[in-house]
């Protein structure tokens, strides 16, 4: 419990440390964003979900070409893992989000270590909150 306990502490030192106020509100609102994406699509289908990542990557300034190879790797990833037909939507979801939290910690400076931490320590903090 205590390792759990200092990954959750370390996640949120490494922000504190690196990121100033206006870093903390875009994660902030990615979060939000997410959140909103799963309410509003709770149980979603996989061409629902084609149609959210490839508008999210669009609107991003990304090519079609980029999206529909993001999906493409979403889906053997998902496959790869054993999971199922019907689960796989919502995986791809996380997966967007997991991909939108990285790329924005990573743009930010942090190193490949402190995004896992960080990684790591929302997890453990998700899990504490559905628990």
């Amino acid at each position: 419990m205590a390792h759990k306990f200092d990954v959750k502490e370390r996640a949120k030192d490494i922000l504190e440390e690196t990121l100033d106020r206006e870093a903390v509100n875009v994660l902030a609102q990615i979060s939000q964003e997410m959140q909103s994406i799963f309410r509003d699509n709770p149980d979603p289908t996989m061409d629902e979900v084609v149609v959210i990542i490839t508008d999210y990557f669009t609107s991003d300034g990304k090519s079609e070409q980029f999206a529909q190879n993001w999906i493409s790797t979403a889906q053997e990833h998902s496959e790869k893992h054993g999971l199922s037909e019907e689960d796989q939507p919502k995986a791809m979801l996380s997966d967007l989000g997991v991909f939108r939290f990285m790329n924005f910690l990573k743009e930010q400076g942090l190193t490949d270590d402190q995004i896992s931490i960080v990684l790591r320590g929302a997890v453990q903090q998700a899990s504490d909150q559905q628990a």
